[in-house]
């Protein structure tokens, strides 16, 4: 609570008329608190009018401002809301014990928390304590400056950045803030945001291992399973006792490693897990916080997922409920891992960019960050600024593209140095298939455990014919809660309709009624259908299917069905992008495509049926939803050619979308200077975008370099519809490793040609071994005449 909203609710409490102040702290959104204060009642001697309404409203006015001195212009947020005073509920009051004037909804914008970004520090070797303890003096001198204290500057600061984020935290007034992004040596002052946290058969369907065995071409043995490469997450935490994360057989921890693990809550580490920390006071700035939770520990249970998904070790007998079971292990299972909780779950600026700063000074080799928001700026992002300074130190950033899907242009994480991944599904389902006393079988989903006896009927029901006396027949046809009557329930499947209640809820109002199964069937054509574990035998089917359940029926005088479950792999079309995965375009920098994978050339947009990658609603996806395509890791150890980046790339790109020289020395800590050939159009991104072909022709280059053997490289070109491409020259010869050769891409719009949405294409680069692949993505733009 900020102290100038203590101290107005302390002086209302002094007024000779206020009878009671109720003083409630309620969280309405990130940065809200709800303030009731009773006056007591209203002595209206009659109906009031509108006038005497207005009146009252302006008194409320009135007596806040003569505590706030400014209330009205201030630039946070004050809405009065006349709650029980207005005329419709005048009645009401009469009759109510406690009677509430009005209520005070404050945005507690008078003191919020900030981050103020000063770029980065240039120590020229390791920095010692001196070092740091005068960094974070001077971000309290610079705080004082404009503060007029340098003490209470002290007191508003809770985090210094002082390794290699230049930077601090603190809780400040909004002019406060204003004031502060005044001075030269601020990048930028913005509001501690929140962002959201964003499976036994992966690794298989990424063609690491076949049959439950690893075959000699897996990237697993060439790359020793990842054997002690360093993978940080910035997350919820960890569960230090999962079997994931044992250390049987590890070897000493490598000798680069700095970091350490917070005991508290029982917390241990071990050779596998070298390091559990947690940041909270960027949550405890922003939010109401239990500090007695102050523990890496994982109470969510999504930091424990992501981390072992990762990095977990080899577990055989792992399955959820009886399904999917086999042996689940990480992508690399010989890694050590370390966990650095920053969401709460969840997760603000300040604490995200402490755990970066954590991470690096660790010594970490990859971070996986799937957390985020929705598109921001780049340097008033945390997780954007953080993972530059990640990957100037060396550091691979793997970010979720994030659930906001299938919205378009929703990606969150696309700053360029981030690798950006989207979500989509494996070959593998829980199939959970109804069987009709027709003998008509309908596919369903749920988990294994959600199966009857081969071949044993039990009487099946419509929940609407089952529906308690005491509730409607909508009710009923969505099995709410307490809407079917036991009496017709007991011992029989019941058929409900799927609605915005949760499936598993439905399937405990059944049990609870006596039923032995569900059959829970769309709504809608365009729903996807995901396994649950449920409380009795559970089959979700299609809306096609439900209908035809349905008229089985009401058509038959007796109906009957069983529920019949299984694991199986291989018999569905994957990947199919998730309905939830965030696609693009991307609305920060349209020009950068998100989301890739690794390399484009170890990817792939043909699923496993040989057919093009679908999206949720199985019609042909497109690189907006899956970037380069479905990634093949074993393609990427020997990848043939690559588009290299370095950081001075990423500086001359922020150069190009409009950052000035000033800002990017403060940026990067040494002297910049843009230079005008910097175009965004040649940053030598592995794909190439051109949002806004409003001229008929666009001339652009990329570079590739060779990083394996020397080979001549011809181009293949698959234009995108409308469009023609050509590329000079047509062939590449590479006499030599790390040899780099430019080419020129030529986009030009076909006569007559007219669209106004994204049209798609790709180049290809191939020696006959290696394919090094770039989707093309164009849009052009009409010209208004």
């Amino acid at each position: 609570m900020g102290r100038r909203t203590a101290s107005c609710s302390l002086y209302i409490c002094n007024l000779s008329y206020v009878i009671i102040l109720l003083l409630t702290v309620i969280p309405v959104s990130v940065y809200v608190q709800s303030y009731v204060v009773y006056l007591g009642r209203q002595p209206y001697a009659s109906e009031p009018s509108t006038t005497d309404l207005d009146r009252v409203t302006d008194a409320h006015h009135e007596l806040l401002g003569s505590c706030m001195k400014r209330a009205l212009k201030l630039r946070f947020i004050v809405q009065l809301r006349p709650v029980l005073h207005g005329r419709g509920l005048h009645s009401v009051a009469k009759s109510t014990a406690i009677l509430l004037p009005f209520s005070l909804i404050l945005q507690d914008f008078i003191k919020s928390s900030y981050v103020v970004y000063l770029g980065r520090h240039s120590y020229v070797s390791e920095p010692s304590t001196a070092d740091l303890d005068r960094v974070t003096d001077s971000h309290h001198e610079l705080l004082g400056s404009c503060m007029k204290s340098k003490e209470k500057a002290k007191q508003v600061i809770f985090y210094s950045y002082t390794r290699y984020i230049n930077g601090f935290a603190a809780v400040l007034e909004d002019e406060e803030a204003a004031e502060i992004s005044k001075h030269p040596d601020v990048v930028s002052v913005s509001r501690n945001q929140i962002s959201q946290l964003h499976t036994t058969n992966s690794w298989g369907f990424l063609g690491l291992e076949r049959n439950g065995e690893i075959p000699a071409d897996s990237m697993w043995l060439k790359a020793r399973f990842g054997e002690d490469v360093i993978i940080g997450t910035l997350d919820s935490g960890v569960w230090p006792e999962s079997e994931s994360f044992n250390d049987d057989g590890i070897g000493p921890v490598p000798s680069k490693w700095k970091g350490y693990c917070d005991p508290n809550d029982g917390i241990k580490c071990n050779r596998k897990l070298i390091g559990a920390r947690y940041f909270s006071k960027g949550h405890e700035a922003a939010e109401t916080h239990d500090s007695s939770n102050h523990t890496a520990r994982d109470y969510d249970g999504h930091g424990t997922h992501t981390l072992s998904t990762a990095g977990g070790r080899f577990v055989s007998g792992a399955n959820l409920l009886s399904s999917a079971y086999g042996t689940a292990k990480g992508g690399s299972p010989n890694s050590r891992v370390a966990s650095y909780k920053v969401c709460w779950p969840r997760c603000s600026d300040a604490d995200v960019l402490a755990g970066y700063e954590a991470a690096i000074h660790d010594g970490v080799d990859i971070l996986s960050v799937s957390l985020g928001s929705g598109p921001r700026e780049y340097f008033t992002h945390g997780n954007a600024i953080g993972a530059f300074l990640a990957v100037e130190n060396g550091i691979l950033v793997v970010a979720s593209a994030g659930n906001k899907g299938p919205d378009p242009g929703v990606v969150g994480n696309v700053a360029p140095w981030i690798l950006t991944v989207a979500g989509s599904t494996i070959s593998r389902e829980f199939t959970s298939n109804v069987i009709l006393g027709n003998n008509k079988h309908y596919k369903g989903v749920s988990f294994n455990t959600n199966t009857q006896p081969a071949g044993k009927f039990y009487p099946l029901i419509n929940s609407v014919d089952a529906k308690a006396a005491n509730v409607s027949s909508n009710q009923a046809k969505y099995c709410s809660i307490g809407s079917l009557d036991p009496l017709k329930v007991k011992g029989k499947i019941v058929y409900c309709t799927r609605n915005e209640d949760p499936d598993v809820e439905k399937s405990l109002v059944v049990s609870q009624a006596g039923g032995v199964g569900v059959i829970l069937a769309n709504r809608l054509i365009t729903q996807q259908m995901r396994p649950r574990a449920h409380f009795v035998p559970t089959s979700v089917v299609s809306a096609d299917d439900g209908l035809s359940i349905l008229t089985y029926v009401n058509s038959t005088k007796s109906p009957v069905a069983y529920i019949s479950g299984a694991t199986e792999v291989g018999t569905v079309a994957a990947p199919v992008m998730a309905d939830f995965s965030s696609p693009g375009p991307n609305f920060i920098t349209p020009e950068i495509l998100k989301v890739l994978v690794a390399y484009d050339i170890s990817a792939t947009t043909i699923s496993n049926v040989k057919q093009p990658i679908a999206n949720a609603s199985l019609l042909e996806a497109n690189p907006l939803n899956y970037g380069a395509g479905h990634i093949w890791p074993s393609s990427a150890m020997d990848p043939g050619l690559v588009y290299d980046l370095t950081t001075k790339d990423y500086v001359n790109f922020l150069c190009s979308i409009g950052y000035n020289s000033t800002l990017l020395s403060l940026f990067i800590g040494k002297p910049y200077i843009c230079q005008p050939h910097n175009g965004l159009l040649d940053f030598n991104y592995p794909s190439i975008t051109v949002p806004n072909l409003s001229s008929n022709k666009t001339t652009l280059s990329r570079t590739l370099k060779n990083v394996g053997t020397p080979s001549l490289y011809r181009v293949n070109i698959r234009a995108p519809g409308g469009i023609s491409v050509k590329v000079e020259p047509r062939s590449l010869k590479f006499d030599k490793i790390n040899e780099e050769k430019m080419f020129k891409v030529t986009l030009e719009a076909n006569k007559g040609f007219k669209s106004n949405d994204y049209v798609f294409g790709e180049i290809t680069w191939s020696d006959g071994k290696h394919h090094v692949r770039s989707p093309v993505v164009v849009k052009k733009m009409e010209v208004a005449a």
